[in-house]
């Protein structure tokens, strides 16, 4: 059971990190809420495809349904919304992916007294050490922040820490409350894809005339962030937060911006530098610290 705990965990690091590969790719040819439309769009066509074929079909009440369009729209619409239009309004992604960083300790603050799932001292450590770490992989690239962005950019990432913290906390505390009333991992991602998309199409029709460059380079990202992203790695998360305490699940987004530095030098060639393997090591370390904690706390239950 630990053992694939690990392996659903080191999957999900992989395929999550890789969105922000994708994204580099696809924001060049159309804007972020056009890029976000047309990805859940598609998704949730197929999602509901899938689901048709199989005689799936099952959505159980509007209490269920009205659930995972809450999640949705935390975990994928203001989340990511938040993130990629900081960046384009001139806000560095090391300031972004920092205070992204925070949403770990935001979740370890929060999950005592909403969860009753405590911290304990192994567990902070490893949530300081993660963030420290982030510090590390981040340090280099907060200096070239380049454009100066409006003032009101820089709370954007805020908003999408706490948007994603409070999916995260949510959809956990649904699980522990009914986990036997809740949709099964597919009918709740078609739900969370179908509630995004219905948000974001007015914003990408008035901000950016839905416009696109219809391309190979476009096509390909898209399809990326459709099928490994918001598919596989998203239906990923649902299964560890089933299974998981937050606080564990909340602390391998440490992780991200180290692997997602190691893709990018996969994928762009962009250098990994000594603070980034630095920060690599320290983040592992912390998320380490974090399931040791949970597994001293568990012997003592």
């Amino acid at each position: 059971m630990k053992r694939n705990i690990l392996a659903i965990e080191f999957a999900f690091l992989v395929l999550w990190g890789s969105g922000f590969i994708g994204a580099k790719y696809g924001l060049p040819h159309a804007g972020t809420f056009t890029l976000l439309f047309f990805r859940y769009l598609i998704l949730s066509v197929v999602l509901f495809a899938w689901l048709a074929a199989r005689g799936q079909l099952h959505f159980g009440g509007g209490t269920q349904i009205r659930q995972a369009a809450v999640m949705g729209l935390l975990a994928h619409c203001v989340w990511l919304v938040a993130v990629l239009e900081a960046i384009n309004l001139g806000v560095a992604p090391g300031i972004v992916a920092l205070v992204a960083a925070l949403q770990p300790m935001v979740t370890g603050v929060v999950v005592g007294p909403i969860l009753d799932e405590k911290v304990n001292r192994w567990q902070w450590a490893g949530l300081s050490a993660g963030f420290l770490g982030v510090v590390f992989v981040v340090a280099d690239r907060i200096g070239g922040i380049g454009a100066v962005a409006p003032w009101w950019a820089y709370l954007l990432p805020f908003v999408s820490t706490l948007s994603l913290t409070a999916a995260t906390v949510y959809q956990r505390s649904l699980e522990i409350k009914s986990p036997e009333g809740f949709l099964p991992v597919i009918n709740n991602l078609a739900v969370q894809c179908a509630a995004t998309a219905i948000v974001l199409l007015p914003f990408a029709l008035s901000l950016e005339n839905m416009q696109a460059d219809w391309n190979a380079d476009f096509l390909f990202a898209l399809a990326w962030l459709i099928f490994v992203v918001s598919l596989s790695a998203y239906a990923l998360l649902i299964l560890l937060i089933k299974k998981c305490p937050a606080t564990r699940v909340a602390s391998l987004l440490y992780l991200t911006p180290p692997v997602t530095m190691v893709m990018d030098y996969l994928a762009f060639g962009n250098a990994v530098t000594r603070n980034g393997m630095i920060g690599l090591a320290i983040a592992a370390v912390g998320v380490f610290w974090v399931h040791r904690g949970e597994a001293k706390r568990s012997g003592e239950q």
